[in-house]
């Protein structure tokens, strides 16, 4: 079935869909654009949140069976801890969390898929079942995932009130001024770049706001290992933030620095998410991943 939409004024691809096929859910438009695509202006689009102008051309190409992620049992999954509600997992680098296309079958998702089938069915993103928080694809470290829509809205709101505390190890150029210290810099999307972030200098959105709080824990020649605690979970907050303080994280290719870079013997950024802490059925739980190998020989390189 071929429907032409002409949007009748600015708003969300989503929302302009749903004003003229209101008896179909946002979650049904929501999941259609995101896996088939629709063409805005003779250009493929797959986010909902998409902004579209008055008189934008809309072409959809609705297809009734909806395809599903496939399940990659190549993917292994680190398995640090499992109950009846969540998996705690360990990351490896150069793994994406969850697929942008619903055709995308090497992700930490497909690789879920094929451990635990039944996690198709958790969350309010087809594309993203069962995650309540993401790393990076060259991050290593640990997440949890969630086994049930029960656990997923529980943790979902726990992250939202910041009751789970996430701690980061990275390595970056330079010294701080402070030991210890509150990088408070708002977040936005670059206009330049696409999935690019950058400093909000005007700060006029609160929905902007990025907190990162860190601790050195070591000096080296020319770097400083640092814990970090994110307060706040923007996308890149971590790199954005010590990018602007010209403390760039050692390997980062998107924010980092192309010559100090190739000081040092690695091919990603060191980022590393250690430990996860929070409460669940009134026990605290604390879970850790040690730091990947390639890490440590980056730090005994800079302590020649």
């Amino acid at each position: 079935m071929k429907i032409k939409i002409i949007a009748t004024k600015q708003n969300r691809l989503d929302k302009t869909i749903h004003l003229q096929l209101y008896k179909l859910t946002r979650n049904k438009i929501e999941h259609f654009i995101q896996t088939q695509g629709v063409i805005l202006n003779n250009k493929k689009i797959y986010k909902p949140a998409y902004k579209v102008k008055t008189g934008d051309i809309i072409l959809i190409n609705w297809i009734l069976e909806q395809p599903e992620l496939k399940p990659n049992p190549n993917i292994k999954i680190d398995i640090v801890f499992e109950n009846n509600d969540f998996i705690i997992i360990n990351k490896p680098a150069n793994l994406t969390v969850h697929p942008l296309r619903i055709s995308d079958t090497n992700t930490l998702v497909n690789g879920l898929l094929a451990y635990y089938p039944a996690i198709r069915n958790v969350g309010d993103n087809i594309l993203r079942p069962g995650i309540v928080h993401r790393l990076d694809k060259n991050t290593s470290g640990i997440m949890i995932i969630a086994k049930n829509n029960k656990t997923f809205q529980k943790l979902k709101t726990m992250f939202q009130k910041h009751l789970i505390q996430k701690t980061y190890i990275a390595l970056i150029y330079g010294k701080m001024p402070q030991k210890t210290g509150t990088i408070n810099l708002a977040i936005t999307r670059s206009k330049q770049k696409f999935n690019r972030r950058k400093i909000d200098l005007k700060n006029n959105n609160i929905s902007h706001q990025a907190i990162t709080r860190y601790k050195v824990i070591k000096e080296f020649k020319n770097t400083s290992l640092l814990e970090i605690y994110p307060e706040t979970g923007k996308t890149h907050q971590i790199r954005v933030h010590f990018a602007s303080l010209s403390h760039f994280i050692i390997g980062d290719k998107e924010y980092g620095s192309k010559k100090i870079n190739k000081l040092f013997p690695i091919k990603r950024q060191f980022l590393h998410a250690q430990s996860l802490e929070f409460c669940w059925e009134k026990e605290k739980m604390v879970f850790k991943s040690t730091l990947p190998k390639e890490l440590q020989k980056c730090l005994e390189y800079d302590n020649l």
